[in-house]
């Protein structure tokens, strides 16, 4: 847990794919984040999840359809 919380502390985009929310320790996972305020979170899932408001962005749809567009919108 302690490698997770240095990654969580130090990136800059956290994306949360296909996921309840209901399953701890990975649901708090974006409040993590979120309490660093360095990193931007979205959440692509096909419905909003328990924390979907812990979110600055919540994509809702099927994920074959939404990772590929979201993908494409990088610019990489």
């Amino acid at each position: 847990m302690d490698r997770i919380d240095e990654a969580l502390a130090a990136c800059d985009l956290f994306v949360s794919i296909g996921t309840s929310g209901n399953v701890y320790p990975a649901a708090g996972f974006v409040s993590a984040v979120r309490y660093y305020r360095k990193a931007h979170t979205l959440e692509l899932n096909l419905e909003p999840s328990v924390g979907s408001a812990h979110f600055h962005e919540a994509r809702h749809g099927p994920a074959g359809v939404l990772v590929p567009q979201w993908v494409a919108s990088l610019h990489i």
